[in-house]
């Protein structure tokens, strides 16, 4: 019977061609055959493994099986990154190239999606995740919560550039500042919210600042089409272009955020807006002002029979 070559530390050597094939009279057994991969490439790296391989070389399988479940290595390890550490120690060769294939794809991956880093940083991050089994989304987070991200391009910031246009339709820019729109970056390119999520969260915001159109935010209309009549009544009335009229305007904002009597919001009557600013300074240097002054002082005059 064939003796198998051992190393100076007496593990099995396996044949240089292929991964280790465990000894067939456990092959029927996954488990086993995994955990007996695990020890011969580890077992002199971790004390856990070592004494493992000790009670297998003794023939004590359930002490075998019982060290491996309760080492360190297998508890804190998943089933891809223990594969992954002991193809390390077999075939190194093949483990740096999926570990190039990794990097690649994660590269090509986050510049798509836009996050800005130092190349080497990112290499030694990704290298973590690959040991670690980590998937896509986690090693997303993990690159965030490294605090290495410098910025963001591509499509979180094409969504990001969205959503600001998305923010202002609803008249809540001024309540989102650059911390926010920092973190809802990070938050898109680690997957833990989505756009429709940040734009549910706005339109509560806009419904919150504006409560007297409440229901017709909540219901996806913007307010910059609530808005459009008062907008266009300014317009009118105090002779500025309409494209100038944010929601900072005190005069604005006061008609989309009225109150009754008994402070609870009301939507304010064109009518009445229109009169209120009639009644302000700003219309009395208007042409409206001066053709209504002269239309009634004329009217005065005809009805004292002086014109």
């Amino acid at each position: 019977m064939a003796i198998a070559p051992t190393d100076e530390f007496g593990n099995v050597i396996p044949p240089a061609d292929k991964p280790f094939v465990p000894n067939t009279a456990f092959s029927s057994d996954a488990v086993l055959a995994e955990q007996l991969s695990l020890v011969l490439a580890l077992s002199k790296t971790d004390p856990d493994l070592e004494a493992a391989w000790q009670a297998y070389l003794k023939g004590d399988i359930n002490t075998f099986k019982a060290k491996v479940l309760g080492s360190k290595f297998y508890q804190n390890n998943n089933a891809i990154a223990r594969t992954r550490a002991a193809a390390e120690k077999a075939q190194p060769g093949v483990w740096a190239q999926q570990l190039d294939a990794f990097k690649i794809a994660a590269r090509k991956r986050t510049v798509t999606a836009g996050a800005k880093m130092d190349i080497t940083k990112f290499n030694a991050i990704v290298e973590d995740a690959f040991r670690k089994g980590l998937n896509e989304d986690q090693l997303d987070a993990l690159l965030v919560s490294s605090g290495n991200i410098t910025g963001y391009g591509g499509d979180v910031l094409g969504d990001t550039t969205a959503l600001k246009t998305y923010a202002n339709s609803f008249g809540v820019t001024t309540y989102l500042n650059k911390d926010y729109w920092n973190q809802k970056s990070k938050d898109l390119f680690s997957g833990t919210v989505t756009t429709d999520d940040i734009k549910a969260e706005i339109r509560m915001k806009s419904a919150s600042a504006f409560p007297g159109f409440a229901d017709q935010i909540n219901n996806g209309v913007t307010l910059d089409a609530i808005s459009s009549a008062y907008k266009g009544a300014m317009a009118s009335i105090l002779e500025i272009d309409a494209d100038s009229i944010t929601y900072s305007d005190p005069r604005l904002r006061r008609a989309l955020q009225s109150v009754g009597p008994d402070g609870k919001p009301i939507t304010k009557p064109l009518w009445q807006f229109e009169r209120e600013l009639r009644s302000t300074k700003e219309w009395e240097y208007t042409n409206n002002a001066r053709d209504t002054m002269d239309s009634m002082s004329m009217k005065v005059l005809r009805d004292m029979g002086l014109a």
